[in-house]
């Protein structure tokens, strides 16, 4: 009886053990998963600063929103405005893979040598 009972708390203590490394291997994962958000968020912010300032004009200041959003494919979504003006809103989505500005809005007029092609950023 007392083998059992000598079974049974070893593997409980296993058992709880187990759950412990569990809990604090995904709160690493998460904290991982964070910072490699942000530092895909602030390349993002990099690259769609270039290609705004390389492709429109009167461009002076592009302040961001802090939502954002990857998408599972690894691209990320950002938010924001030109000049200060909440009204000239720009919106993009960076693909990290080929490190390009995919899709996009901006509330500004285009360069001429940029109107029907993008410039090179």
């Amino acid at each position: 009886m007392k083998k059992y009972i000598i079974i049974l708390i070893t593997l409980v203590i296993i058992t709880l053990g187990g759950i412990f490394m569990k809990e604090q291997h995904d709160k690493k994962m998460e904290a991982q998963g964070t910072q490699q958000k942000e530092e895909l968020y602030s390349l993002a912010k990099k690259r769609m600063t270039d290609f705004i300032k390389t492709n429109y004009k009167d461009i002076e200041r592009i302040d961001y929103t802090d939502d954002y959003e990857v998408n599972p494919m690894g691209g990320i979504e950002i938010n924001g405005y030109l000049n200060g003006n909440k009204k000239k809103e720009v919106w993009g989505i960076y693909d990290k893979t080929n490190d390009e500005i995919g899709s996009f809005t901006v509330d500004a007029t285009e360069k001429p040598e940029c109107e029907n092609k993008v410039c090179e950023y």
